[in-house]
């Protein structure tokens, strides 16, 4: 099975971008991790009945209300078959690999490998932006530029942020010295500073210090106080770097008018970057993050049913599939007002789908927070996992968080993984406590045999 998720990450880190970054490959091979998704619904269809199987029924009852969501969109709307098709793949072909660790129980040494290859991918981030920068588009490029192997600049911090959690978390359970960690550390800060994303000033903090609340919560903190202080240290020296790093670039191209970071959230400037007024001044071509999210909620409002249930799956979101996007209706101009995962939910599953999504997230941080209990490797990257899933939430705002495969395939296969891993631990608790009651039960049964005889 590990060969199967080899595969899974070999394809969804390297395709896209050999196939649209490079153009070395046609672009229909990029379409592999589609065919493993299929091939991942006869996997989990066939194992679901297995003695291992540990599928989490909260998460089945959650996915179908989704789906019934999706199904009323798509009915009220007359959703075109290539919205359709664009809209599956958009929102359901990950969901096979969040149930696979579900009905294959994935062993230590088998978790091991997977995060070790996921590791010399993430590391191999850092000289592909450095070449990007400097060689590539040159000094002068913006942050836009440095995606790594991934398919946008936007989706490269979210992936760092997330690495950088997990890497927090084997270090807070002492399975990693200083030394690795601040050398892995420092080869994972190098992308998310050249990137120049300022949603980094959320997702990089939320990357060191979520693994040390959940650790807090969970009692384990008090056993490594010495670090939780290391890691607070490298939060402070990683925020300095990258605010350095921000305003030297920010001397060239449009970013010199704001004079760096410092004076971006302190001038009053942000506030008009997120919300641009673009609803009171009736324009769409210029919209800030706020906008994106006030747009539908003011345009759909006319009709509360669409608000709720949104335009169907698939609507509004673009493809690389042209014959799929011919297809598409002609709904208006909605490209300058989807830019986030949210604005995305709310214009095509509407407010509904959008609640069950933060559910969902919701979950699956209670889930991490019971599996990080512990000091296995599944206990640790359920700690680091905590942190995914708060970087991720954040995410949801800022960028399409499911657009880009390495991103979109990784975050639901180990979400499903942490899931699982929860329902496992406390079936082998429940039967612990059975066992050790049944235990003291014969224990007294034997005392009073003993006391008659």
């Amino acid at each position: 099975m590990n060969k199967f998720i080899y595969l899974l990450f070999g394809s969804v880190f390297f395709l896209d971008y050999l196939a649209i970054k490079l153009d070395l490959i046609d672009r229909s091979i990029a379409l592999l991790p589609d065919i493993l998704s299929m091939i991942a619904v006869l996997v989990v269809l066939v194992l679901a009945g297995s003695k291992d199987s540990a599928i989490p029924k909260k998460y089945v009852v959650l996915f179908l209300c989704l789906i019934a969501v999706i199904l009323t969109g798509v009915a009220t709307n007359s959703t075109t078959a290539g919205s359709l098709i664009i809209g599956i793949r958009n929102y359901l072909k990950f969901l096979p690999f969040f149930f696979l660790p579900a009905v294959f129980a994935f062993t230590d040494k088998q978790l091991g490998a997977q995060l070790k290859l996921l590791l010399a991918f993430v590391l191999l981030q850092g000289p592909l932006a450095l070449y990007q920068k400097f060689i590539q588009f040159g000094v002068r490029s913006s942050g836009d530029y440095i995606s790594g192997t991934l398919t946008s600049g936007g989706q490269i911090p979210i992936l760092l942020a997330g690495a950088i959690a997990i890497l927090t978390a084997f270090y807070l359970r002492q399975r990693m010295s200083t030394g690795r960690y601040i050398t892995f550390l420092a080869l994972m800060a190098v992308p998310v500073m050249l990137s120049e994303s300022k949603a980094s000033i959320g997702y990089i903090p939320l990357a060191f210090i979520v693994p040390i609340f959940t650790s807090y919560r969970t009692g384990s903190s008090r056993k490594n106080g010495k670090q939780v202080l290391g890691v607070l240290t490298l939060l402070v020296v990683v925020g300095l770097a990258f605010v350095a790093t921000y305003d030297y670039f920010a001397q060239f191209g449009r970013e010199s008018r704001r004079g760096g970071l410092v004076e971006f959230f302190t001038s009053g400037t942000a506030a008009g970057y997120l919300n641009r007024g673009a609803v009171d001044a009736r324009r769409i071509n210029k919209t800030g993050y706020v906008d994106l999210i006030i747009l539908p909620l003011v345009e759909l409002s006319d009709e509360p049913f669409k608000l709720f249930f949104g335009l169907g799956i698939g609507s509004i979101s673009s493809s690389a599939l042209e014959s799929l996007a011919a297809d598409k209706p002609d709904i208006g101009d909605y490209s300058a007002r989807v830019g986030s995962s949210v604005s995305q939910f709310l214009w095509e599953i509407g407010i509904v789908g959008l609640l069950i999504y933060f559910i969902f997230f919701y979950m699956l941080y209670s889930d991490a927070k019971r599996l990080s209990r512990g000091y296995g490797i599944f206990n640790r990257l359920a700690l680091g996992w905590s942190g995914v899933i708060a970087v991720a939430t954040l995410a949801l705002f800022f960028r399409d968080m499911f657009r880009d495969g390495a991103l979109a395939y990784t975050f639901w296969f180990y979400s499903g993984m942490v899931a699982s891993g929860a329902l496992r631990m406390k079936k082998a608790e429940r039967q612990k406590m059975t066992a050790s009651i049944r235990a003291n039960m014969m224990s007294k049964d034997i005392e009073a045999t003993k006391i008659g005889a």
